[in-house]
């Protein structure tokens, strides 16, 4: 005959406080009350397994055996305050158990707020029931998803209705609750035993999701299997979907779909992460992109409606991310920077000056007037020394032509006759061979390379700078930005923008009107692949002070309890250094392609009129110094004309009688007026 649960309480019950002498006061009987508390009862343990009955055995067994680091908890329909009775016949010593009644409501069977105190590393629930549509209304509710820990033990208990066990187990919320028992009697020749019944989950290969893994009779377990194993280690090679988008290098897609299975279309960092996953714990990877398109919130929508099993596209760890969805261990490390247009090249006639700093151009110039100075006065020395070697002295015009011949490496017509001036000359010609040699080998790289300007390197400088916007996808570095202390960074935060993608972002950064923030990693695979010509020049450039360090991760549905499986596997790729040798391999495939020289392509460069730009400058500045004295010259000469004609006479008088002293009286004329 069966027993109904309350009436087998009750005898419990009073057979308990008979032995104990508590039928003198009943409610002495710790835990009558029906409320959610803590109490010990060490006090109220069975003398003998013969007096226990067998769901009292079982449970204990249970508890013994694979509940010893848990938080117990027990729960009860109302008004059944007897259940805390059991709880006293569990054999618990020294370890507290909690009780909650239920409640009840038109809506259902629903949880109380439970208070609790903290977090304990396994939460075990004996839940018991009147039948399987109770309990299963009770699995239902809100307050089982949200007071209940998804990764608790769950101990269903009830009667002998048929189909029970499948009704709570095989059910979409218990699908996300891989630890789970349902205990139901059953009659036996023998008497009363009962049968464990537990679930597959993630697994679409086993035909019995819902089966029975123990049976209990006459005290003992039958089967001696482990009620709670690692459901999650091997998902049997079924097939789990997974979102993403293009976002390289973390993840690269393929414009053209590929022979074999899709996970070929992709490639990058974090593909190889899943797929790493995948093999070690034996599940099919099928990557797919958001339903509506809408990229990083796209894939938090379906992770939230639980349309995906996991999602990656460096996804950040920050606390408005984790109140949606939930996250694996980070993997890596990446700051948040931005991205800004290169400055304009300087022009190309500003290579003349390029090969020598300034401090160099001042000791070159320094050295020219000052060795000239030197030559003259070595030259003038040797003159009055011996006369007869020299018509006339040498000017300091003369000394100072000399010394910039010797610096542009042009001979001159005259030599040194003085051992004293040659002396000198020597080291002056061995300092100016050396002067250009170097002048002329830097010379050309500068004339053929852009000369690049400095770059923004640093938030006040892309604050003080004339580019109208920054920003990035969504408004979240916008709050980060204003609720920081900094108050650069607040007042970039009043010129930002959002873009709908980052390649938005990227064009209107090339175009000199946007500064993209977004992690240091996509802005250099973005400039390798897209802003690099075949010569390894950049037209972007990420600027070396960043805002703010982000840990990278997988995201997957709100309380999945796979996460702990995926975050040992995830710590294993990230110690043996794979996540860095990834990042690396995709940069470098990136950058191979995007500077790949087409067939045809000439490897040898021709210079152009830019590049000569430096060499017209000076040809113009010669031809306007030649001509601005010219114009000086004829001006003094016709300011001079009248005294000149007066002396014209004696000059021609002269002429016939000393015809060599009027021959150097016209040359040392010359030097004053180019004119007579």
């Amino acid at each position: 005959m069966k027993v109904p649960l309350e009436i087998w309480l009750q005898s419990l019950f009073v057979m308990s406080c008979v032995r104990r002498g508590a039928m003198r006061n009943p409610l002495s009987v710790q835990g009558m009350e029906a409320s959610q508390s803590t109490r010990p009862v060490s006090n109220l343990l069975l003398e003998s397994v013969h007096d226990s009955p067998q769901l009292t055995q079982l449970l204990q067994h249970i508890v013994e055996n694979f509940l010893k680091d848990c938080d117990l908890w027990l729960l009860y329909p109302p008004g059944e305050t007897l259940v805390i009775l059991l709880a006293a016949n569990l054999q618990l010593q020294e370890r507290p158990i909690r009780t909650v009644a239920l409640e009840t409501s038109e809506e259902g069977v629903e949880v109380p707020e439970l208070t609790i105190t903290s977090a304990p590393a396994c939460s075990a629930y004996i839940i018991f029931g009147y039948s399987g549509e109770f309990l299963r209304s009770l699995v239902e509710s809100s307050g089982f998803e949200s007071q209940l820990h998804y990764l608790g033990r769950f101990i269903f208990v009830t009667g002998t209705a048929a189909g029970a066990a499948r009704l709570i187990l095989d059910n979409p919320v218990m699908a996300w609750r891989p630890h789970a028992l349902v205990i139901k009697e059953f009659q036996e020749a023998s008497g009363v035993s009962y049968e464990v019944w537990s679930h597959e989950v993630f697994r679409g290969d086993v035909e019995e999701r819902v089966r029975v893994v123990e049976r209990w009779r006459q005290g003992e377990a039958q089967w001696g299997v482990d009620l709670f194993p690692d459901k999650l280690s091997d998902f049997g090679g079924n097939e789990l979907r997974a979102l993403t988008f293009h976002y390289p290098p973390s993840i690269v897609e393929s414009n053209k779909a590929a022979e074999g299975t899709q996970t070929q279309r992709f490639d990058g960092v974090e593909i190889r992460l899943m797929q790493t996953v995948a093999e070690v714990l034996n599940f099919r990877l099928h990557l797919a992109n958001p339903s509506d398109g809408r990229m990083w919130y796209g894939i938090f929508d379906d992770l939230q409606h639980r349309r995906a099993f996991m999602g990656a596209a460096n996804f950040f760890v920050t606390t408005s991310a984790l109140q949606v969805v939930d996250m694996t261990v980070q993997h890596d490390v990446e700051p948040g920077c931005f991205i800004t247009p290169l400055p304009a090249p300087l022009p190309r006639l500003v290579a003349l000056v390029y090969p020598f700093t300034p401090t160099v151009w001042l000791v070159t110039v320094a050295s020219l007037v000052c060795g000239t100075l030197l030559l003259f006065g070595v030259s003038l020395a040797a003159y009055h020394l011996s006369r007869r070697h020299q018509r006339k002295p040498i000017t300091y015009a003369d000394s100072l032509l000399y010394g910039a011949g010797i610096f542009v490496a042009v001979g001159m017509p005259n030599v040194p006759r003085s051992n004293a001036t040659r002396g000198y000359f020597i080291m002056w010609v061995w300092y100016g061979v050396l002067l250009t040699a170097v002048y002329r080998s830097s010379l050309t790289a500068f004339l053929t390379i852009p000369l690049a300007q400095t770059p923004i390197d640093t938030l006040h400088q892309l604050e003080a700078s004339d580019i109208p916007a920054v920003g990035s996808v969504g408004i979240n570095f916008l709050r980060q930005l204003e609720a920081s202390s900094d108050p650069v960074v607040r007042r970039l935060a009043n010129r930002y923008q959002a873009v709908s993608t980052p390649e938005e972002g990227l064009v209107l950064t090339a175009k000199r009107k946007y500064a993209l923030m977004e992690n240091r990693l996509f802005l250099d695979h973005a400039i390798a692949a897209n802003f690099t010509n075949r010569l390894g020049e950049e037209t972007l450039h990420v600027m070396r002070e960043c805002f703010q360090a982000y840990r990278i991760a997988l995201v997957m549905p709100k309380k999945s309890p796979y996460k702990p499986n995926f975050d040992a596997v995830v710590v294993q790729v990230v110690e043996a250094g794979l996540i860095r040798h990834w990042n690396e391999d995709i940069l470098r495939r990136s950058r191979r392609v995007s500077t790949e020289e087409p067939e045809d392509a000439d490897n040898e460069r021709q210079f152009t009129v830019d590049d000569l730009q430096g060499a017209w400058l000076i040809l113009a500045l010669g031809y306007l110094t030649a001509l601005t004295a010219f114009l000086v010259e004829l001006a003094i000469c016709q300011s001079h004309s009248p005294r000149l004609a007066g002396h014209r006479t004696k000059i021609d008088s002269q002429r016939s009688s000393d015809h060599n002293n009027f021959r150097s009286t016209t040359h040392a004329g010359s030097g004053i007026c180019v004119c007579c």
